[in-house]
């Protein structure tokens, strides 16, 4: 029988390519954790470009026991009108007809409570939105963080590169250059899709993501998108049924590993193995959607190796490999002035790394995670109402 999932990072466990990596670091020829020093100079941002020191090494508890009835999108007008104020000059194009919406004329720092229950439900029902011309990077971190704690409690990320004084802010980062810079990356693998719902190894992952671009290349370095709402609804009834029975383990120990080759400190060295759903539930819209988040998966509890390996490989190609689901989101240079937020429940997403072998700036963004609920699967909806008694929309817990 054939058995060809892989874990992701499992190359790590193999001797040769851990010794050739470790060479490609040791040379330069990759980046390590010294590149933080060499840049710091050269981006526009350097108080986005900070390395976990020894100081930072912590366990943080990451919970949120009651964001099924407290998350703000049961507050949101289905209407959004306090999202697209009357009066403002609001451009709007649907990356598709299903999943992600460009907006342009709607400033972030600007809205009220009552604009951002709109923009949670909004981003609850449209999946994701590519916000233009946003003051956002320019406010600082202190503010980034007051927004985001605003839908939830902020995850300080274990392994990567945070804002200056404020871990709840991650960062990721590529610095400028040439062509060279494809050698590096694609000495060992024919693609660097890495597709992931953000931090799904957590107990308590992500609801939103908010993700600002502090610098970009003018062309490409773009995040894609897949609808895991859709690749569940287009499943036949028997499999949905069944894979509604099966719980997937995801772990951390990949980032924990990288970071280990990489010389970067870890705040936390657990490794986890935290058990979720395969099908879960929206506390607000109460839809069901498929929870594949690729890089993170270990695999389905239960199940024998090739029993699980033959499922994870059908999911990977009926849920990754189909651009009928699928939208790009364009972070179109730096001038952009970019901020994309998605819903993290039922979506995956991954960078992708097409603008390599260009002279090109930096690909340097920080990335608001917010805390969702403990991942669910619930049959029975429960209809919400408003003062006057009208249904607004459907939530399940």
């Amino acid at each position: 029988m054939g058995n060809y999932w892989k874990v992701a990072g499992s190359e790590l466990n193999d001797q040769l390519h851990l010794k050739d990596l470790k060479e490609q670091y040791s040379s330069g020829k990759l980046a390590d954790a010294s590149e933080v020093e060499n840049e710091l100079s050269k981006v526009k941002y350097p108080e986005y470009l900070n390395k976990i020191k020894l100081e930072d090494v912590a366990v943080h508890e990451h919970v949120n026991p009651d964001h099924v009835k407290n998350d703000k999108g049961h507050l949101g007008d289905p209407t959004f009108k306090n999202l697209f104020k009357a009066g403002l000059k609001i451009e709007k194009f649907d990356l598709s007809p299903n999943l992600g919406t460009e907006i342009d004329g709607v400033q972030l720092s600007e809205l009220d409570d009552a604009g951002r229950n709109d923009l949670a439900l909004f981003l609850e029902t449209r999946g994701l939105a590519v916000f233009r011309n946003q003051d956002f990077r320019d406010k600082g971190p202190a503010f980034a963080r007051s927004f985001g704690q605003y839908f939830g409690p902020l995850h300080i990320h274990p392994v990567a590169y945070s804002a200056k004084d404020h871990p709840e802010l991650l960062v990721t980062f590529r610095g400028a250059g040439g062509p060279e810079r494809w050698e590096q990356n694609f000495r060992f693998k024919t693609n660097t899709n890495a597709w992931h719902s953000d931090i799904s190894f957590e107990e308590y992952p992500s609801s939103f993501s908010f993700f600002v671009a502090l610098e970009a290349p003018p062309s490409g370095g773009d995040t894609v998108f897949v609808d895991l709402r859709e690749a569940y609804k287009r499943l036949s009834p028997p499999l949905q049924k069944f894979f509604e029975s099966l719980t997937i383990i995801h772990s951390n120990e990949i980032l924990q590993k990288v970071a280990a080759v990489r010389g970067l400190l870890s705040r936390d060295k657990k490794v986890l193995y935290t058990e979720h759903p395969l099908v879960r539930s929206h506390p607000v819209t109460g839809e069901k959607s498929l929870f594949f988040s690729r890089g993170f998966i270990h695999k389905i509890k239960g199940l024998k190796e090739s029993e699980s390996a033959f499922i994870l490989n059908f999911l990977e190609d009926h849920c990754l490999n189909n651009p009928e689901i699928q939208v790009r989101a364009n972070h179109r240079g730096t001038d952009a002035r970019t901020v994309i937020a998605w819903d993290n429940r039922f979506l995956a997403h991954t960078a992708v790394l097409d603008f390599l072998n260009h002279e090109t700036s930096a690909r340097h963004h920080f990335r608001i995670t917010v805390l969702g609920e403990k991942p669910y699967l619930e049959d029975k909806k429960v209809e919400d109402s408003d003062s006057d008694g009208e249904d607004r929309h459907p939530r399940a817990y």
